[in-house]
């Protein structure tokens, strides 16, 4: 249970880190405007139940956090918020997206962040809260931690789109490749990249809700703009519609890359019922190539004692004339219209 970050930012405009989660809660209590930033991977129920303690976090939301493998959600109990980001890697080799969780819970002076995410290790997972603490003098509320914990999330979702659209242009340029391209093979890898760009639809569509909630907050927030509080409001504001103008584009782009997927699907069914046509066309060709061959043949061995061409000496050499210009012209007949 390694706290990865304990930060608190004091009204003076300093920051301290203390040792502890009690060193936190105490140095919260005892100074007006200080708010805390705390940074914890995968806790212990008992860690929890005393973070819940000291920061009056929502029996709920803590069970919720506990169970993990939630959606990507927003949830409000009274002042506080209750937030779930799914933060996704692409790993192109295996053209699959994983998914880790970061559970954050936000009141007026703390912003609390469980981190769920076994798929990074844990030197990255530092990385990753140094960013939401860079420059911490400069972000001294919850919302400016919130903003920077959303925007690292939404940036952390544009190399993945990349990948599923780099792999999407990969299926065009097979399916439409010169020669005969493996239809099985494109509509398998169509159809699992598409489950991924569908769970990867299902952690980032939530973020536009998110933003709308929390960008309704502070407008409600925001009474008198001109006054410290008001130009505060207004300045996370003009950050969050920021991140949401992004979520929204990666939106779209997924919105795009579904809609390619499904046509290259249906495109590699047209081909397949194509080459099926053709296939059964040939077949057909020379099967009635054969068939006139074959019924010249079953005329003259009928074995009737009363045949003309019999007894006639230029017989057989005729049927047998008669039997390759009929089939060659048949043959031609097909070639000419592409059956064969």
């Amino acid at each position: 249970m390694p706290i990865l970050m304990n930060a608190v930012n004091l009204a003076d405009g300093t920051t301290q880190e203390p040792d502890s989660l009690q060193a936190t809660h105490a140095l919260i209590s005892e100074n007006e405007g200080a708010t805390a930033f705390i940074g914890i991977s995968d806790p212990s129920l008992g860690t929890m139940q005393e973070i819940a303690q000291h920061f009056g976090m929502n029996e709920l939301a803590v069970e919720d956090s506990m169970e993990g493998h939630q959606r990507a959600k927003i949830e409000r109990y009274g002042d506080n918020y209750f937030l779930v980001l799914r933060p996704a890697a692409y790993l192109d080799e295996k053209e699959e997206i994983h998914f880790g969780e970061i559970h954050l819970f936000m009141g007026a002076n703390f912003l609390i962040g469980i981190i769920k995410d076994y798929l990074r290790e844990e030197r990255d997972i530092k990385r990753m809260f140094s960013r939401f603490s860079h420059e911490m003098g400069e972000r001294e509320t919850p919302w400016d931690m919130m903003h920077a914990a959303l925007d690292t999330v939404v940036d952390g979702y544009i190399p993945v789109i990349e990948g599923l659209e780099d792999d999407c242009d990969e299926i065009e340029e097979a399916l439409f490749a010169p020669g005969k391209s493996d239809t099985s093979s494109i509509s398998r890898r169509t159809y699992e990249l598409l489950n991924e760009v569908s769970d990867f639809k299902r952690a980032c569509r939530p973020l536009l809700t998110m933003l709308d909630t929390l960008m309704g907050r502070l407008r409600t927030m925001t009474i008198t703009p001109d006054s410290p509080e008001g130009r505060e409001n207004v300045d996370d504001l003009r950050h969050l519609r920021d991140v949401r103008d992004h979520a929204t584009q990666i939106n779209e782009r997924i919105d795009d890359l579904r809609y390619t997927l499904q046509n290259v699907l249906e495109v590699n069914s047209t081909i397949v019922a194509e080459r099926q046509n053709d296939d059964t066309k040939r077949i057909s060709s020379w099967a009635a190539i054969f068939v006139v061959p074959t019924v010249i043949g079953s005329i003259y061995g009928m074995n009737f004692e009363h045949m003309p061409e019999l007894s006639w000496t230029y017989g057989y050499p005729a049927s047998l004339l008669m039997m390759f210009l009929a089939a060659l012209t048949l043959y031609l007949i097909f070639k000419r219209k592409g059956w064969m």
